[in-house]
């Protein structure tokens, strides 16, 4: 029996490869440089949030429906090194129905993750946990995010290491992003947007601008927004057409690799796994 079962589990790895995700379009002065497809098992581990430290690359991934939470550690090229089953503790998942973890971001040798779950059809409790960059192991540092302006969540953070600023929002209705002090996590304002967004999966920090990235629901148009923290202005960076309707945008990290890529997106296809696209600015 083990036997069959381990065949069929391989089939349906190798058979959700195959299918997943074809080729993406772009317009706004990106093209693509390459789309990891993560097999299965492995997008249990990475269909939720990316972030990169130089080094390595950092996806965290969830299926709610059986309070599953993962993370997962990749070299640059996203080969798979290491991943944690059920990272989110249970004094967590118990006490606090969390059982989500979303866009995650990393700095000074910690992955900081934003974790929340519904407790009676509402988001109560939001909290960012921060995790070991080599172990992937909880630290038992966490912080209690909720507050009057996280009233659907948390779904992602971004970090501007350079300033010291942590940002996150809640998910839909986003009329204002949040602004912490990395080092106390102490609340620090709420930057009116010039516009409302909707449907904020992830963030990234970048020469001082914050990249959003925007789930377009039940399209295949996804977008990367930018923002400026200082005024709150929001443009379009670059939009992306997707090959399936049921492609769900997810994380973004923006950093400069060696390939001349420099946007890094999660999308998840509830039908087969996730994937990672890789953009760089077009020539000419």
């Amino acid at each position: 029996m083990s036997k069959i079962l381990s065949f069929l589990m391989s089939a349906v790895m190798i058979f959700s490869y195959l299918l997943g995700f074809g080729s993406i379009k772009t317009d706004g002065g990106y093209t693509v440089v390459r789309t990891d497809k993560l097999n299965s098992v492995l997008s249990l581990y990475a269909a939720q949030g990316i972030c990169y430290d130089g080094e390595n690359f950092y996806c965290s991934g969830a299926i709610t429906a059986v309070n599953f939470t993962g993370l997962s550690k990749f070299d640059k090229e996203m080969n798979c090194l290491r991943v944690r089953t059920n990272a989110v503790p249970k004094e967590f998942t118990e006490k606090y129905g969390s059982n989500h973890i979303g866009g995650i971001d990393c700095a000074n040798g910690y992955i900081y993750a934003p974790v929340e779950g519904k407790v009676d059809g509402k988001y109560l409790y939001n909290f960012i946990l921060l995790y070991d960059c080599k172990t992937l192991k909880y630290t038992g540092i966490y912080y209690d995010m909720s507050s009057e302006y996280l009233t659907d969540g948390i779904p992602w953070c971004a970090i501007d290491r350079e300033n010291g600023y942590l940002y996150t929002s809640q998910f839909h209705n986003v009329g204002e992003i949040l602004q912490y002090d990395l080092e106390t996590m102490t609340f620090l304002r709420a930057i009116p947007l010039e516009e409302k967004l909707d449907r904020i999966q992830g963030g990234s920090v970048y020469n001082g601008v914050l990249y959003l990235s925007y789930d377009a629901e039940n399209s295949t148009r996804e977008q990367i927004i930018a923002v400026d923290p200082n005024t709150g202005s929001v443009r379009v960076e670059f939009t992306r057409y997707c090959p399936n309707y049921d492609n769900e945008a997810e994380d973004v990290c923006v950093y400069p690799m060696e390939d001349g890529s420099l946007f890094h997106v999660v999308d998840y296809d509830k039908l087969i796994n996730a994937n990672v696209s890789h953009y760089k600015p077009a020539e000419g």
